[in-house]
């Protein structure tokens, strides 16, 4: 029995590496729990989906297929870019924070710069240094009332994100030490030689199996957390495991997992019977 199965997945699609993983992010961006793997026995990558969403991903397969094989356009004969590159990824309240505040601060620093401007031309014209008309020192400080406005509306989300920023770092935390403390890597490689009946694996395709079970024990405890952070959880969570030095494994048996912060918590699209 294929492992995607054993984890209560259905195969909708395989291919090469390329192919799946372009695959696996549209379904992702369209709401489906797409996950990719490799299938050593038929040397092709494998593309699964949770068997409730199978009916929803064979037609948005067929809208992906059928967008695949309709003529290009003439706009669309631009140089071809990475699907991936404009693929959907989580980015954290405080990697948010940083850029919305230096957004902040350049729209700031901008209008500050044009309302000195525009102070040095009306204090030229009241010299009789220059012949500027006064239409054209309101222009500039109306230019300058702009990117002020601007640069306070963004520090003022900036501040918003600050404000998750404590809680979303401590469910990330909490949940990585859950995990830690639950599951070590000697049960998850059990688990894998389980249900792949014992099998000698690569080290890729061992590496694969390892997130899809980690990120399926995160999908079942958080059943309404975003796929994109179950993904960035997935990353942390093996790197901690599976690459940073052997953590303790404590026994936490009564500890129940951290309630992620509603910022990462979305409806997840069903499909229909």
């Amino acid at each position: 029995m294929p492992y995607w199965e054993a984890l209560g997945r259905t195969a909708v699609a395989q291919g090469t590496q390329e192919s799946a993983d372009r695959l696996t992010q549209f379904l992702t961006y369209s709401g489906v729990d797409a996950t990719i793997s490799y299938d050593q026995e038929h040397a092709v990558y494998v593309v699964s989906v949770p068997q409730e969403q199978a009916d929803l991903a064979e037609k948005i397969i067929q809208c992906y297929e059928k967008k695949k094989t309709e003529p290009r356009r003439e706009a669309d004969c631009a140089p071809p870019e990475s699907f991936l590159s404009r693929a959907p990824v989580f980015v954290c309240a405080e990697e948010r924070y940083r850029n919305t505040t230096g957004s902040a601060y350049a729209l700031l620093t901008a209008g500050a710069f044009v309302f000195l401007l525009a102070l040095i031309r009306f204090a030229m014209v009241m010299l009789r240094y220059r012949q500027d008309s006064a239409p054209a020192c309101l222009l500039d400080l109306c230019m300058g009332s702009v990117f002020m406005g601007f640069g306070i509306q963004t520090l003022r989300k900036a501040q918003a994100i600050q404000e998750k920023i404590a809680e979303e770092n401590a469910f990330f935390t909490e949940a990585i030490e859950w995990f830690v403390s639950t599951y070590s890597s000697f049960q998850l490689d059990n688990t894998i030689a389980a249900a792949t009946d014992e099998a000698w694996l690569p080290l890729e395709e061992r590496y694969f199996l390892r997130r899809d079970l980690i990120r399926s024990y995160i999908l079942r405890e958080y059943d309404k957390i975003d796929p994109l952070c179950a993904d960035y959880l997935t990353d942390e969570i093996y790197v901690s495991i599976f690459e940073k030095p052997k953590l303790g494994q404590k026994k936490t048996e009564d500890k129940k997992p951290p309630v992620p912060p509603r910022s990462l918590l979305r409806s997840r699209k069903v499909a229909k019977s």
